[in-house]
């Protein structure tokens, strides 16, 4: 598992954000040099943390159906069926779940009557069952990173410590700084504050 330091932590939110922004905000944000930005953009992709640089569609907007299509299958069958779904250009994401019913869960799109048809595309040997359910509204999506995982090594910005568990997170001046509690994030807005009317 790779360790992730708050400069990491930094460069990979402001990417999620927007994958276009430019080394050169990022840089400025996290108060440190493009090369640096570069390096570790590199770093990241050679690491695998970092699959593809990519753009978050409306298919709604573009009239593209979306669903969530579960299989449940024998576990005999499950890395078979899953590879097959794999395969078709509709299945966006897949899951394979870790409970005793066996069962993929996919999000796929195109348009309704495709996504129907799909079961009539894969091998059904060893499905017990299968549905596709059209999905309405979507109300959240979440492409944040859990700062609380334990790969992620954060250094509070005002005591330095080593944060355990939820990170606080604030922005001053569209730059990210993370704490380790409300209290080191209250003294830092303090004497950050200080420091602007000084200038």
């Amino acid at each position: 598992m790779a360790e992730l330091d708050n400069l990491d932590v930094k460069i990979l939110t402001h990417l999620l954000d927007n994958s276009r922004k430019s080394f050169n905000e990022i840089a400025k944000s996290c108060l440190t040099s493009v090369p640096t930005v570069n390096s570790r953009v590199n770093r990241l992709l050679e690491l695998g943390i970092i699959k593809k640089f990519t753009i978050d569609i409306d298919n709604a907007r573009i009239g593209i159906t979306e669903a969530v299509l579960i299989v449940n299958a024998t576990p005999n069958a499950i890395n078979r069926v899953a590879e097959e779904l794999m395969a078709l250009e509709e299945v966006k994401e897949l899951y394979v779940t870790s409970d005793s019913d066996t069962a993929i869960v996919s999000r796929i799109a195109g348009d309704m009557q495709r996504l129907s048809g799909i079961q009539d595309r894969i091998d059904l040997t060893g499905v017990n069952n299968i549905r596709v359910i059209n999905v309405k509204t979507q109300f959240k999506k979440d492409t944040t990173i859990p700062l609380s995982s334990s790969s992620l090594t954060l250094t509070c910005a005002f005591c330095s410590k080593k944060v355990n568990g939820e990170a606080v997170r604030k922005k001053f001046d569209s730059k990210d700084y993370f704490f380790c509690c409300n209290t080191c994030r209250g003294e830092f807005e303090k004497r950050y504050i200080k420091l602007l009317e000084k200038a």
